[in-house]
């Protein structure tokens, strides 16, 4: 009878066991990262956010005299000058869709004096036959060519400076200068240094308004600091100036 109760007892205790143990085909799984989940929450109504409201540039309208002649272009836009001709420099422009108050002519009335386009307080001219002209341009005033002048000069030297043994002089420097007219005209010119240097009168001929480079060069004897100035005789006086230093090593 003993036996039999330790028999099912121990019958009783290997069912139990194999209650826990995993199957041999089943494998658990591996533990991985736990995927974050994004929590939800109910809507919410946004606040619009105001955007800055940038004003438009005001825009000055052309104030045209009362009667007073208009041209406008014919179908492109129009290079107004600085005189009656294709020589002269461009300085205003007259764009489809836009007019510009007529104040004289030249003496054949092939060239419009007007008002700049691009700034009223000014006046340039435009070829006649490149626009068309509304109003009386008959009894416009004939207005004379303007006078052709230099406007501009920029001097620079090279080397702008200079380190050379004392035994080593004299040395030489470029001088370069870009002069600048409004129209066609022969420049007369000459540079001046600070040493009291004066070089020969040179011409430049401009067959049309722009810039055109001038060079020469000046002998540095010593060490020092330099200025070198290019001067326009005519048909205006006009000065450019470029200041360069030399020093040396015993």
């Amino acid at each position: 009878m003993q036996n039999r109760l330790w028999i099912a007892a121990a019958a009783f205790i290997l069912t139990l066991s194999s209650c826990n143990l995993p199957d041999e085909g089943s494998v658990e799984p591996p533990h991985s990262a736990p995927t974050p989940v994004t929590p939800t929450s109910s809507p919410v109504t946004q606040t619009p956010i105001p955007v800055e409201t940038i004003e438009s540039p005001t825009i000055i309208p052309t104030v045209f005299t009362f009667g007073a002649p208009l041209a406008s272009p014919v179908d492109q836009a129009v290079n107004c000058r600085f005189g009656p001709g294709t020589s002269y420099s461009i300085i205003g422009i007259l764009n489809p869709g836009r007019r510009a108050e007529i104040t004289g002519r030249n003496e054949d009335s092939s060239w419009w004096y007007v008002k700049n386009p691009n700034d009223p307080s000014t006046f340039c001219w435009l070829l006649a036959s490149l626009t068309e002209a509304e109003g009386d341009v008959d009894s416009l005033p004939v207005v004379d060519p303007p006078d052709i002048t230099v406007t501009s000069i920029h001097v620079s030297i090279d080397p702008p400076a200079m380190n050379v043994a004392c035994e080593a002089f004299p040395q030489v420097v470029v001088l370069s200068a870009r002069i600048t007219t409004n129209g066609p005209s022969t420049v007369t010119w000459r540079w001046e240094a600070s040493t009291g240097e004066v070089s020969p009168e040179k011409s430049l001929l401009f067959e049309e308004g722009g810039s055109k480079i001038v060079q020469d060069y000046f002998r540095v004897n010593r060490a020092s600091d330099y200025s070198m100035q290019v001067r326009t005789l005519s048909p205006n006086g006009m000065t450019g100036q470029a200041n360069f230093k030399v020093t040396c090593t015993p």
